[in-house]
This record gives structure tokens, sequence and C-alpha cells, in this order.
């Protein structure tokens, strides 16, 4: 039997079968203890665990028994974040998870062919599509009892307990990403991530990955207006699974893989043998997940790959190009349009090495309130940009099919914060309100993950996070305008939420690449 995974909204506002047994489903794996690999704290803490932290918010006590040593070291902290593993893995947790919940239904006799439904929040068509249905909102299901898909540490933005997802926070800027693997500095950090080994730390966030995915995480946990204030769930990975919006997140962040391969005939998936068949290495952690009957079953990105195959047998609902075909760049100045789909049989391609361009003189630390630095521009190789967009704009012959990208790195980003993100804008005007120019917005920088990843005792010895934005875009519009060679671009932050009184967040440069198609 072939699933189908439906959107979320679709399915109505109100409580409907798929999500009235959803949340029977997750009453039954929560009835399960900790020590059984389907209930529903054993896979929650396979993508990650904080045993305070978890005691603190109730969902076990200090007297709960824990699985064996050998179990946690095989299932638990396992999630893969900051790597090119990012998109298999967690398809395959999504799978297992799918599954043990259907098992779940179909023996308090509910329907044999229930699926996870998928939250698309960028659904055109739908004011609602960026709030949570009333099935994870209720506090009780229908007959008055509690409903498990609510829980109290889901604070929303500033605190409000509300989920209603910024639409600046879930651009799909990352559907235009020509490479699925990226490269480890400089240039595009690719739609799925850049090739690592086993990855439950720190390192290059993909562009998927940076945006919309680890957005919404921050938008829909937020942090509490407490003091001090608690992270919600979803805000930080070692607690984000215990949140059932997780789920439906996710579901939608794999469907956006299947969205990216159909829209674009270039787009394909690695054909590298230690992509398809990693991670690898002697003494390297291999991805396992339950079976139904909670026995361990291992696989790889090999077996991901194909959604319809035996081992996963599942189908989206609407898998259909959000950006209407239409490369970011097409509208520019009306004088030229360039379709994001070739015809059939364009070559796959890789793109070319990354050169610098520029980068900031000094680190940068981050508060509550706006702060800029400015990134010191190589005249040389600024000119390379601009001449590659004056040719794709004049579309002489043997012009590029495409101009360079350009991509701004925000790195080695730390933080001892649970939660937080800032809009990172460039070349805004002196003295500019910047919610005047959302032309300026280059994107978000969240804090998801980036408190483990700070923790010198980590496997990354805390080095933080590094996240790519694109912006192309807007460096095309200073090009336009005869603004480029500058010698300096400044590039403002300017925080969505305040962060917790004594905390900070550190930048450890800006820097700017171009990188050749």
């Amino acid at each position: 039997m072939v699933f189908t995974r439906k959107n979320l909204w679709r399915l109505g506002d109100d409580w409907n079968d798929t999500m009235l047994w959803y949340a029977r489903g997750v009453l039954a794996l929560q009835a399960r203890p900790l020590t059984d690999p389907t209930s529903w704290t054993y896979l929650a803490a396979m993508h990650g665990f904080a045993q305070a932290r978890w005691i603190h918010y109730g969902f076990i006590k200090s007297s709960t028994p824990l699985p064996s040593l050998a179990m946690r070291q095989r299932d638990w902290d396992q999630c893969q974040h900051q790597t090119g593993y990012f998109l298999p893995w967690h398809r395959g947790y999504l799978w297992s998870f799918e599954a043990i919940v259907r098992d779940a239904i179909v023996k308090l006799h509910g329907p044999a062919d229930w699926a996870l439904p998928y939250w698309d929040y960028n659904e055109k068509g739908n004011p609602k599509a960026r709030q949570l249905p009333r099935a994870l909102t209720d506090p009780q299901m229908p007959g008055n009892k509690p409903n498990p898909l609510v829980n109290k540490f889901r604070f929303g933005r500033n605190g409000s307990g509300k989920v209603d997802v910024d639409p600046n926070r879930i651009r799909l800027n990352c559907l235009t990403e020509r490479d699925f693997l990226g490269v480890a500095s400089g240039g595009s950090a690719g739609f799925g991530g850049v090739p690592t080994s086993f990855n439950h730390g720190s390192g290059r966030n993909g562009m998927l990955e940076s945006e919309p995915h680890n957005n919404v995480h921050v938008e829909v946990g937020g942090q509490s207006n407490q003091s001090p204030p608690d992270p919600g769930l979803m805000s930080v990975p070692n607690t984000a699974a215990l949140d059932p919006v997780f789920w439906l997140h996710h579901a939608n962040i794999d469907r956006l893989w299947e969205v990216w391969l159909k829209r674009d005939s270039r787009h394909k998936n690695p054909t590298v043998k230690a992509w398809l068949d990693g991670p690898t290495g002697a003494g390297v952690r291999k991805f396992v997940v339950p079976d139904v009957k909670g026995q361990p079953v291992t696989f790889t990105p090999r077996d991901m790959l194909n959604t319809q195959a035996h081992n996963l047998n599942y189908v989206y609902q609407d898998t259909s190009d959000p950006l209407g075909g239409v490369h970011p760049l097409a509208a520019r100045a009306n004088t030229f349009a360039v379709a994001a789909v070739p015809p059939a049989g364009g070559g796959a391609g890789v793109s070319g090495p990354a050169e610098l361009v520029g980068a900031s003189e000094a680190s940068l630390t981050l508060s509550a309130a706006p702060a800029e630095t400015r990134v010191r521009l190589d005249r040389p190789t600024t000119a390379k940009v601009a001449n590659s967009l004056r040719a794709f704009a004049a579309a002489a012959p043997g012009a590029p099919a495409e101009p360079d990208r350009v991509y701004l790195n925000l790195e080695n980003v730390r933080s001892d914060a649970g939660s937080g993100a800032y809009d990172v804008y460039v070349a805004l005007p002196p003295g500019a309100d910047p919610a005047a120019h959302p032309e300026n917005l280059a994107g978000t920088l969240s804090l998801f993950g980036v408190q483990a990843a700070s923790a010198p005792s980590g496997p990354n010895a805390g080095n933080g996070v590094t996240t790519v934005l694109d912006i192309t875009d807007i460096v095309d519009r200073l090009h336009l305008q005869q603004a480029l060679d500058v010698e300096h671009l400044p590039v403002r932050f300017v925080p969505t939420e305040g962060l917790p009184s004594g905390h900070t967040v550190s930048v450890g440069r800006v820097s700017i690449y171009r990188q050749s198609p």
C-alpha cells in the first residue's frame, strides 16, 4: 500500500479523522515507558536527549529508568544537522515514527491507511496557513479528554503562546539552489547541506535547513516571558521532537525535498558513493531507527531516495512548485526572464569554486538591540560579480546560463541562549528603518541548535554554527543602481525578539563569497 501524506490545512481547521487518530496514536505512545523503543519519549530522545531539561519540563523524573547504555549509544542523540545527511536521516526518522503511530492506530481499530500530515506554512490562498489548526491548540479532544497534541512549552513569537509564523521567516529561496551538496566553506551550502561524516553537533547549515527549517522551529518554540525564560520545546534540538508539531513540520521539510527535485531537471540527488553509503568509516555511528516491534533497522541515504520504494511507500498530496518555475532574478528591471526549469535533458552540473569577495575585520557581538558591521570588499573580485550580472542581463552570445551567485556567510555563530533570531539586512541606507526596506532583507539568523554547538565540551569544541544566505538579488539590484563597486557593504542584524537578559550572540566573521555556475 502507498500511503498519502496530506496537507494539514486541507483537512480543515476543526478536528478531522486524520488528526483525531494522530492524537489517539500519540496518546498510545505516551503511555509506553522510556525504555520502550516505540514510546513517545524514546523516539524523541533519538533526535536529542537532555536529562536535566526533560526533568525540568516534567517529561521524566530523576527516578525514571533509562534504557541500557548500549541502546542509548546506538539510538539516542542521533539527529543530523549542519550536514548533507540532514534530509535522508530525518526521512528515515519520520518513516519509523509514522509506521509506529500507524501500528498503534490500527491496534485501536483505526484506519490502516493513516499517514502523517504535513504543515505547509507556505500554502498560497490560505490566510491561516502559518497558524496551527484547532487539533493542535484545543486543550481537549472531542469527548473532553486532554489533548496530547498540545503542550505548555510552545511559546510562539514573543512568548505569546500563539503560533503565527512570520512570512519573512519561511521564504523558499533554497528551492533555487542548483546542487544538493554544497561546499565546506564560502559558497553555497547546498540545498541539502555539506559533505560530512556522522554529524550531531555544529558546522554549516544547508540552505533548506537554515530557511525555512530552523526558523520554523524557533517561531513555534520561542521562549517564555518568565525570568529566567525557558526555551520552547521546538527551539532546542534535544527537546524538539517532544512537541507533536515537530513531526508535521518535518513532513513538510521532507516534502520540499521532493519539490526541489521536480521543479528543475538539473536538480539531482548526490551520486557520490560516500554519501549514498554513509556515514562510513571504522567506528562511525550508523543511522538506525526502530520498527513497529521496537527492533533496530539500519539505513543509509541510498535507502531514502525514492519515497515510493517498498521500504518507504508514501507520496505527498501536493509537490507543485510554489515559485512558479521562475528564477528570482527573472523579473529584475523587467529586462529579461529566465526560467528555472530548462528543457528536459539539461545537464546536472556542479557549481564552480567559491571565491572570497570580502569579510568583516572583527567579530561581532549581538544582543537585544540592532547591531551592524561592515564587510570590506575586494574591488577586482567585486568587478567579476558585476561583469557576470552584466553579461547575464545582456544575454550575450556565450554568456553563462546563470550569473554568479553571491553568498553571505555568518560564520561560527555562538551563544548560550536557547532561543532567538535576527533578521539580516544588507546595504540598508544609513539610518533607514529596516521594515521600510524589505528588498534589503537577506534572510534570518536563527539560534536553533546554536546553544549546543557552542558548548566547549561538545563534539566540535564549541565552534558554533555557520549560516549562509543567498544575497544575489540584493547585489544585482546594487549593480543596476551602479552602487556595487563600493569598498564596504553594511550588514545589519535586527532581533525579531529580545534575547534573555545576560545572554549574547557572537558572530566570528561576516564574509561574502561569489560562486560561478
